[in-house]
């Protein structure tokens, strides 16, 4: 574990051509599809991938979403996303993120997500206990 809380490796992404705008930074609204991507793999390293979950009936619904933009990444460069549980309740978790470029460590933005477990019915329903465990690196 490192001492920042950060405790799996980061995720790592490549900016895509189609992921900017026209000035060869990535737009905006990419970093959400980064985000899910991370958070899917932080999942798993968790324990129990989304598709395990679903199949057993348990969606994650995102309930609230931050990001706070820092400095830009390019078109090229990789995006390290690393992720950390913030907070667990019965039905609900806070996972927080700092994506880095790694091509010099500059911090480009942070965020946070809740999701609420819900059931096909879309009830809350307590949380499966692989979120939260420890991830394996």
């Amino acid at each position: 574990m490192t001492d920042d809380g950060f405790d799996a490796p980061p995720h790592r992404v490549r900016v895509r051509y189609c992921e900017t705008d026209r000035m060869g930074i990535a737009h905006h609204g990419s970093y959400v599809a980064w985000l899910e991507e991370a958070r899917t793999e932080y999942m798993r390293r968790c324990g129990k991938s989304y598709r395990q979950m679903e199949d057993e009936g348990n969606l994650l619904q995102v309930v609230d979403m931050s990001i706070r933009y820092v400095k830009p990444i390019d078109y090229d460069d990789v995006a390290a996303i690393s992720v950390r549980m913030r907070e667990r309740q019965k039905a609900a978790f806070t996972l927080e993120y700092r994506v880095q470029r790694e091509s010099d460590g500059a911090v480009t933005a942070m965020a946070e997500t809740k999701l609420a477990c819900v059931g096909r019915d879309g009830k809350l329903r307590r949380l499966p206990s692989e979120i939260g465990a420890a991830p394996k690196a």
